[in-house]
């Protein structure tokens, strides 16, 4: 079996789904699947090279595909047929060497969109399908006019789509997907690697880690730090995303600094070796998401017994994660982070539980079986 992984950008642009990429791709190798990766030939995102590459990423072979950005910020392309940029056709070629074309993620579908005549078992995994956000935001409030056009072709794009929770499989279906093309399938984590190491916690220590980018909400945590009355660290670990949005967390955050009361230190963007430690030592990890509903990261701390305050939703229905949910408002959010830091009990108990529903439920030997169950039923359809 063959399986090529397709999505619009690759390392070193980080993020989720370039994360889920590399870790599926190398999963997958590891057991034998002849698996490669194709992406944008880009270093930074929807700003693509009109040159074609192809180079090895250990056994796995990356295929960068050339594309022009066109319109720049103001697309019509994007608006209509969520297009950020424009491919050079031959990319479909490759597709003839591969039994299996993996879709990760549908913030952009360009590739997916052009290769849809493409007879291959096609298989769409979403990464991104938020109730406030995202895709089902757009087309099924804020533009209902091209909803009508999107549910005609969205559906057609792959011939199985996975979700990584009920409420997503719920989503997907309201964007016309039928459900018996919809399939349930976790995102994992690596339990061998993010392991709790309780003697390390440090009293009082917040951890953000993602991107500096306004939908992560890193505004709204600075913002609650003015309501806590006990002194506590800070610590912010992601790349700079948005420059101004940056620069004006940085402002507010020297501001509070200056107070001597709380402090915030940026870290900047860290590989996986030197994340795992920063878990560890956190007391509480926030995800002040404002459109998310849980990421790579909260996966990551609640397998290292790191309990977990989110804006989002909890991974499980049917037994506690490790996440306790608060709203967006500072002040309540605040509440929520000084009950937690004050109330030890409480943080193993939720630290326990994350890291007992990660392994039983979200490692990645398990979900990388299921995975090639779905490949050898589509083979097999």
């Amino acid at each position: 079996m063959r399986t090529l992984l397709v999505t619009p950008s690759y390392f070193p642009i980080v993020g989720g789904s370039e994360i889920l990429t590399r870790i599926l791709a190398n999963r997958l190798s590891n057991i034998g699947i002849k698996t490669d990766i194709m992406t944008y030939n880009m270093d930074k995102k929807w700003e693509p090279r009109w040159k074609a590459e192809t180079v090895k990423e250990g056994s796995i072979k990356l295929i960068k595909v050339p594309a022009l950005n066109l319109f720049g910020s103001a697309n019509p392309l994007f608006s209509t047929l969520r297009m950020n940029v424009l491919p050079r056709p031959d990319f479909i070629k490759a597709f003839a060497d591969y039994h299996i074309i993996h879709f990760v993620g549908e913030a952009d579908l360009s590739l997916p969109l052009l290769a849809c005549f493409v007879k291959r078992p096609k298989l769409m995994q979403c990464v991104g399908i938020f109730r406030y956000g995202g895709i089902y935001n757009y087309y099924k409030y804020q533009r209902r006019y091209l909803g009508t056009i999107f549910r005609r072709y969205f559906p057609n794009l792959a011939d199985i789509f996975v979700a990584s929770s009920s409420e997503e499989k719920e989503l997907l279906s309201e964007l016309g997907v039928d459900e018996d093309k919809i399939l349930l399938l976790p995102l994992g984590v690596d339990v061998e690697t993010f392991i709790p190491a309780e003697e390390k916690r440090i009293e009082n220590l917040i951890l953000f880690v993602g991107r500096i980018d306004r939908i992560k909400g890193l505004h709204v945590l600075i913002e609650s730090l003015q309501h806590i009355r006990i002194p506590v660290q800070v610590a912010v670990i992601g790349p700079r995303w948005d420059e101004a949005y940056v620069r004006e967390i940085e402002k507010r955050s020297v501001t509070i600094s200056k107070e001597r009361k709380h402090k915030v230190t940026f870290l900047g963007p860290m590989d996986q070796e030197n994340l795992v430690p920063w878990y560890q030592k956190a007391a509480v990890l926030v995800c002040p998401y404002l459109y998310e509903t849980h990421s790579n990261v909260v996966r990551e701390a609640i397998a290292c017994g790191t309990p977990v305050i989110s804006t989002g939703s909890h991974m499980s229905n049917t037994c506690s994660d490790g996440i306790i949910l608060t709203s967006r408002n500072p002040e309540r959010l605040a509440e929520t982070i000084e009950n937690l830091l004050k109330n030890k009990g409480t943080r193993e108990r939720c630290g326990k539980e994350g890291r007992g529903y990660a392994e039983n439920s979200l490692s990645w030997n398990s979900i990388i079986k299921e995975l090639v169950v779905i490949y050898e039923r589509m083979l097999g359809d």
